[in-house]
Formats: C-alpha cells, sequence, structure tokens
C-alpha cells in the first residue's frame, strides 16, 4: 500500500514544477515607429517600443542593409536609437532590433528619408492677374536652387488650379522644364517668360509653375509658385479652338537669365 502513495507524491512534485518553469517568451513590438526624415550632416533619435512578456531586459540594436549605409548611419545608446544623414535617399528601411537576455528578438522596419541639402524654389511670379485676348496667355517666373548643394534631376511644370495656391496636386498644364545635375549648382537662378496661344475652358483659372526633385531635398514648401488669375472671357473661347497644352506647339518659353556658373544644356 505504501508504493502506490509515493507514486502520488512524485507525480504530484512534477506537475507542480512543471507549472512553476513556464519556458521563456519572445520579446514583441508595442506600436511601429513613424515614418523618419533626417537631413544630410544632421541627426535624428527616437526611441522603438518592445515589451517582453517575462519582463526580461532587452538589448536594442538598428542597422541598415550594407548597400545603403552610404546614405545613413545608426547607433544606440540604450533605448535610444540614432540615424545621422549622410546622402539623399527617398525611402530606406532602418531594422530595430529587441533582443531578450536568452536571444529570442523581435524586430521592426522604420522608414527614413535623407533630405539633401538643395533646395528648388520658385521666387518670383507674376502678372497677378490679366484678361486673356485671342488665347494668348503670358506668364513670368523666376526659380532656381537657394540650397547648399547641386540640384539633382527635377522637373518644372506650369499648373493650373480653381484658387490661388498653386500646389504639385493640382493637374499639369504644361511640362516646362527638365533640368539635370550639372545644371542647377547652388545659387542658380533663371527667369522665364511662357507664351501660350491655347486655352482652357472659359472661366477664371489660377496659374503657377512648380518644382519637382527626384531626391528630397531640404524644404518642399518654396517649391510652387503663388497662383496668377487669368480671366478667359467667353467670347475669346468662341474665337479660337482649344488645344491640349501638353501636346501643342504654340507654347514659347524664352528664358531671360542664367546665372554665370551654370553650363548650357
Amino acid at each position: 500500500m505504501s508504493r502506490p502513495a509515493c507514486t502520488r507524491l512524485v507525480v504530484t512534485m512534477i506537475a507542480s514544477t512543471a507549472a512553476c518553469s513556464e519556458p521563456n517568451q519572445a520579446p514583441f513590438s508595442c506600436g511601429a515607429t513613424p515614418p523618419q526624415t533626417v537631413a544630410v550632416g544632421d541627426s535624428i533619435s527616437f526611441l522603438p517600443c518592445f515589451t517582453d512578456p517575462d519582463a526580461d531586459p532587452l538589448t536594442i540594436s538598428a542597422e541598415v542593409a550594407h548597400h545603403l549605409q552610404v546614405h545613413a548611419a545608426t547607433s544606440v545608446s540604450g533605448e535610444t536609437v540614432t540615424i545621422r544623414g549622410k546622402h539623399e535617399r527617398l525611402l530606406l528601411l532602418v531594422t530595430v532590433t529587441a533582443t531578450d537576455p536568452a536571444g529570442l528578438y523581435a524586430m521592426e522596419e522604420v522608414e527614413l528619408t535623407v533630405r539633401g541639402l538643395h533646395d528648388l524654389a520658385v521666387l518670383e511670379a507674376w502678372p497677378d492677374s490679366q484678361t486673356v485676348q485671342d488665347g494668348r496667355i503670358e506668364l513670368s517666373f523666376v526659380y532656381g536652387n537657394v540650397g547648399e548643394t547641386h540640384a539633382r534631376f527635377s522637373e518644372w511644370t506650369v499648373r493650373v488650379s480653381s484658387d490661388s495656391v498653386i500646389t504639385t496636386a493640382d493637374p499639369i498644364y504644361y511640362r516646362a522644364i527638365r533640368v539635370e545635375l550639372r545644371d542647377m549648382p547652388p545659387g542658380a537662378r533663371h527667369t522665364d517668360l511662357h507664351r501660350f496661344t491655347n486655352h482652357p475652358d472659359p472661366g477664371e483659372p489660377y496659374f503657377g509653375l512648380c518644382g519637382v526633385s527626384r531626391t528630397p531635398e531640404y524644404n518642399l514648401a518654396n517649391n510652387c509658385s503663388k497662383g496668377l488669375r487669368v480671366v478667359f472671357p467667353e467670347t475669346t473661347a468662341e474665337r479660337i479652338r482649344h488645344s491640349s497644352s501638353s501636346s501643342s506647339h504654340e507654347v514659347i518659353v524664352h528664358r531671360r537669365e542664367r546665372s554665370p556658373n551654370t553650363k548650357p544644356r
């Protein structure tokens, strides 16, 4: 009769031990880190969010892919991740890892944009308002690169809007100029006169010039000009047939000025 009792005691002890020693659990992300933006030569820091079910201390690390390290450098101090911008890049991923003492880990990828120090800007635009006669429009713009480094591949477009605020979300009326790196050094400035003999439907739209860089630039707030009001009377629209501005040969662009250090295209 004593053996069964002993057996029951051993079984009870094993069950109790198993219940008290649960396996280690891996950490996990407790919230995605928002996309980050840093300028070339500057640094930003953020705190990623990880938690561990066992309340184990976590070691944080961060890295970018080897072939992208020319664009950004990472470092970690405690739980703080710091990123230094090295060369402009529209989008790259920073992999952040949290590891517990047993080697279990969790990862998240943080989107990063590295802005260059070039800065496309539309500096002036005129006339503020005009009334179209015989379908003719004249728009003048001063634009250039007011940043510290060369402006990389960019495009200048004339856009049309129903209000005086011109943005790159407005429809393109005419693709004006495509500029490459060597054509827009720091301080480059151009003054262009755009003449159109085609026209939209009767009304009072606004026209403006916008510059779009293919690499992230320092300041996007000044990439578009103010809106220039153009009045198209009903009588003008009746006399001249409308043609598509994007394919029309009736668009004339006159470049009035060029900075001395700008190479000809």
